[in-house]
C-alpha cells in the first residue's frame, strides 16, 4: 500500500476470522500523523524483517533437520503455544515445506525420522509436538 503496489501474497485462516478493510486515505493518514500507529508499525516492519533474515541464515548454514525442528518450534511459538492443545499443529505439509524452504517430500521424511526418534507425533496429518526441549536444542 505504501509502495502504491498490488502485493500478490495469500494467506489462510486458522480459524474463523473477521476481515475489516480500512480505507487506504485513512490508514496512510494514520500512519503519517499519529505517532503511536507509526512507532507500532515501524516495530511489526523491524520484528518481520528481523525474523526473516534469521530465516535466511538458517536456510543458509543449518541442515534439514535443524530447520525442520525450528520450524515447528518457530510455529509452535508463535501460533499454537496457548492453545489448550497447543503442541498439536494442524498446518499442510506443503505449507511448513515452503516455510522450511526444501521440498515436500524432504519435509515428510525429516518428519518421519523425528516421529521414530520420539520427538514428535503424528496423528491423522496432525503433528503433536511431544519433545519440544530437545526440537529447540537439536545440534544437526
Amino acid at each position: 500500500m505504501i509502495e502504491d503496489q498490488l502485493y500478490d501474497d495469500t494467506a489462510v485462516t486458522q480459524e474463523d476470522s473477521e476481515i475489516v478493510a480500512i480505507e487506504k486515505d485513512k490508514f496512510l493518514n494514520a500512519l503519517f500523523n499519529d505517532q503511536q500507529v507509526s512507532q507500532k508499525f515501524i516495530k511489526l516492519i523491524a520484528n518481520n524483517v528481523k525474523e526473516k533474515e534469521e530465516r535466511l541464515l538458517h536456510m543458509a548454514y543449518d541442515s534439514l533437520r535443524k530447520r525442520v525442528a525450528l520450524a515447528l518450534v518457530s510455529i509452535y511459538t508463535k501460533f499454537y503455544q496457548d492453545e489448550p492443545n497447543g503442541e498439536i499443529i494442524d498446518i499442510p505439509r506443503e505449507d511448513i515445506a515452503q516455510f522450511v524452504g526444501t521440498a515436500t517430500e524432504s519435509l515428510i521424511r525429516t518428519l518421519s525420522d523425528f516421529k521414530s526418534e520420539g520427538l514428535i507425533e503424528i496423528q491423522h496429518a496432525k503433528i503433536r509436538i511431544t519433545d519440544i526441549d530437545k526440537l529447540k536444542n537439536l545440534l544437526y
